[in-house]
């Protein structure tokens, strides 16, 4: 079967397929295509199992909603803990690099720049739109990343955060 007629199954048929159906389909793609298709789905429920299948942990109950964009060099850098809500537009980035630019031969931005590490995304997390996540980052439990943010530290559990760098502006307690 051509990729083209894969692909269109997968996004345009995906309510007819079973769930191992969908991963036999899957496994005629390569990464980056399976990955685009997880980014433009339609389906909440299916976008996730993309996700999944090119090396992504996600929790149960987690929903992810379209235009997800992950950097990873599909090396299973990222883990999403269980009930996460990642909002549309988030951006992960746990492989960072210059790729053809000689700037990846400048000192500075070989030492200090060009990095991959993993990201962790504990349980319950709400990750607003349009966030940008960078390599190393965790985000603690129960804690809220406010839309538009860059996130370049850790967050602790119970915090919301926002800005540009993200800062912690409120501690959640229960009853709250």
């Amino acid at each position: 079967m051509k990729t083209s007629k894969i692909v269109n199954r997968l996004m345009f048929d995906y309510q007819n397929l079973s769930h191992k159906k969908i991963i036999d389909l899957c496994k005629k793609l390569p990464n980056k295509i399976i990955r685009w298709i997880g980014v433009h789905h339609p389906d909440n429920r299916i976008r996730k199992v993309f996700y999944q299948i090119t090396g992504i942990d996600i929790g149960e109950g987690t929903v992810i909603n379209q235009n997800f964009l992950v950097s990873d060099s599909f090396k299973r850098l990222l883990k999403i803990g269980k009930r996460v809500a990642i909002s549309p537009n988030v951006t992960i980035i746990c492989d960072s690099n210059p790729n053809n630019s000689n700037m990846q031969h400048n000192k500075y931005v070989k030492n200090k720049l060009i990095c991959q590490k993993p990201v962790v995304i504990n349980d319950d997390v709400w990750i607003g739109s349009n966030v940008v996540i960078l390599p190393g980052v965790t985000i603690g439990a129960s804690s809220i990343i406010g839309a538009g943010s860059v996130v370049t530290k850790d967050v602790k559990n119970n915090t919301i955060c926002a800005g540009v760098p993200a800062k912690a502006i409120r501690c959640l307690k229960a009853g709250d």
